[in-house]
């Protein structure tokens, strides 16, 4: 017998189905499985979501992959996931709901996370056993089995409920956390406003005394709306603890490339305890960003917050609906690196490669750019060291580049980059990573990904953060001889925290030694926030 937490499996000739159930209000959702016509409907239209059905469910199909080639199979997988009710996604009475998870006792929310990470510990496809052969998330992907063995198990080991206390009280502080289990007082002088002082002078305005009351603050949880990215898995969970951390009643959407493992593990979270208040008020569920059947219902703040995570039209979509009361932009941006021509030109190509491979460069922390500080011809020598270190992540951890971002890598090297020094590791189309050499200006929200690397050289470091501004830059690594004061090349006094000082004030968020680029702490900001300070409703008493 399945469970609610197993996902269900079909054939239809060629074509695999899986059934992935959404998560509303901690019941799992199972749908309703497609008619043989509605199948070649959605193979036709491989890549885009169809549906609803005639049954109530849409439909996602993509192109199988072999799992040890990373080569296309010719088949197809299809994704079958319920069409959702706009309406029965927010909560229907906030209140209630705002109540009730105000009183659960921060130390059962850590609890709680505890449970569903130990349950995913011993989870097929979540713990050391590895993943199932008809994992649905994998079999289409452009990366190996090593990767996605990888990155569930980072998932899992999210669900940390020490970590999370150390998050709140990193984020709230002490008081603050305190404020999130009842009222507190708040120290300091309580000055009465010039109304009320004015009354107190006037016989005929003053009230009777009574006895001082000190003020109060109360932590509430507010309703959340997360719409979040595809580009890794840490994403939709990191919203998900984001929102228990805050003891949110959240509805959570992820991007479709991520549907498969987020809505799998929701239900499995939701199995661990499914009458905890925390899984009563968690929606998980998909739909096709844009669709205004659904969006123009959903929004219109029928949530106290919203997450959005993702490009320009994401956030313009949920923004432009006026989705909550107050919005939580989390843009796409770059990151980039800073090289001393003058240090061990190979060590820093593995540092800054490490980099560079995140995410086949599709997260925030991917580094695109690598500007070397120094001479050209240093610049030169480093884009040699960087193709072979580059090689080495292709054989020990192999990604099949798709086909769009081949196509965009084609159209730079025939247009804007056709002057540029291109060297490649495999042979065209097929290349399996890029080292371009180019001294001029690129605009980084260009950048294809597929594991291409801009190497570019600057003379000293204040014209490497003039090359800097090419891009919204969230993250830089940084050559550690560069952070020590006094060495690097070229650094003209500008090193240590001087730079970090100069790059944090362009705006730039992380500033990081190189190969540090995915280095995490518990109360961590994102994108120069604490989010959780602004998840939480900050009521005054």
């Amino acid at each position: 017998m399945t469970t609610a937490a197993e996902l269900e499996r079909r054939s239809f000739g060629p074509v695999t189905a899986y059934g992935i159930p959404a998560l509303i209000r901690g019941v799992p959702r199972r749908p309703a499985w497609p008619r043989v016509h509605e199948v070649r409907e959605a193979v036709a239209a491989t890549g885009t979501a169809v549906g609803p059905t005639e049954s109530g469910s849409l439909l996602l199909a993509r192109p199988l992959v072999d799992r040890s080639s990373l080569t296309p199979t010719g088949r197809t997988q299809l994704l079958v996931l319920p069409a959702v009710d706009p309406g029965e996604l927010p909560e229907p009475d906030p209140a209630r709901a705002v109540r009730e998870l105000a009183g659960l006792p921060v130390a059962d929310v850590c609890a709680f996370v505890d449970a569903v990470g130990a349950a995913l510990a011993v989870s097929a496809g979540w713990g050391p056993a590895g993943l199932g052969e008809a994992d649905p998330d994998t079999v289409t992907s452009v990366v190996d089995d090593r990767l996605h063995r990888a990155d569930r198990a980072v998932v899992a080991g999210l669900f940390d409920g020490a970590n999370l206390q150390r998050q709140l009280v990193a984020e709230l502080g002490d008081h603050g956390l305190a404020a999130l289990e009842g009222w507190v007082s708040v120290d300091g002088r309580l000055r009465p406003g010039v109304t009320a002082g004015m009354a107190e002078r006037d016989r005929d305005l003053r009230a009777t005394p009574r006895p001082a009351r000190g003020a109060q603050l109360r932590g509430l949880p507010t309703t959340q709306l997360h719409v979040t990215a595809g580009n890794s898995p840490a994403v939709p969970v990191t919203s998900l603890l984001w929102a228990w951390a805050s003891k949110g009643a959240c509805v959570l959407k992820p991007a479709a490339d991520l549907a498969a493992l987020v809505c799998e593990l929701a239900t499995r979270a939701a199995a661990v305890d499914p009458d905890h208040p925390l899984v009563r008020h968690t929606t998980v569920a998909y739909w096709r960003g844009g669709d205004h059947q659904v969006e123009s219902r959903l929004f219109g703040r029928a949530f106290d917050r919203a997450v959005v995570w993702g490009g320009d039209q994401a956030v313009s979509a949920v923004v432009g609906g006026e989705a909550a009361r107050e919005t939580i932009v989390l843009r796409a941006r770059q990151a980039v690196s800073l090289i001393d021509a003058t240090g061990d030109l190979s060590d820093a190509a593995r540092r800054a490669a490490a980099d560079s491979v995140v995410a086949d460069q599709q997260a925030c922390m991917s580094s695109l750019l690598h500007v070397v500080v120094g001479e050209p011809a240093a610049a030169d020598a480093y884009a040699r060291h960087l193709l072979t270190v580059l090689a080495s992540w292709d054989d020990r951890l192999p990604h099949r580049t798709s086909g769009p971002t081949l196509g965009r890598l084609q159209e730079l090297r025939r247009g804007l980059l056709a002057t540029a020094d291109w060297q490649i590791n495999g042979r065209w189309p097929a290349i399996s990573s890029a080292v371009v050499r180019w001294d001029r200006a690129f605009d980084l929200r260009r950048h294809p990904g597929g594991r291409l690397v801009l190497v570019r050289s600057a003379p000293n470091v204040m014209a490497a953060l003039t090359a800097l501004r090419d891009g919204d830059l969230s993250h830089v690594g940084v050559d550690p001889t560069l952070l020590d004061v006094g060495t690097g090349a070229g650094t003209g006094g500008l090193a240590g925290s001087a730079l970090r000082d100069h790059l944090a004030a362009a705006g730039v968020d992380n500033v990081l030694p190189l190969g540090a680029a995915e280095r995490v702490y518990a109360g961590r900001p994102h994108d120069g926030m604490r989010v959780l300070t602004r998840l939480v409703r900050w009521v005054n008493g």
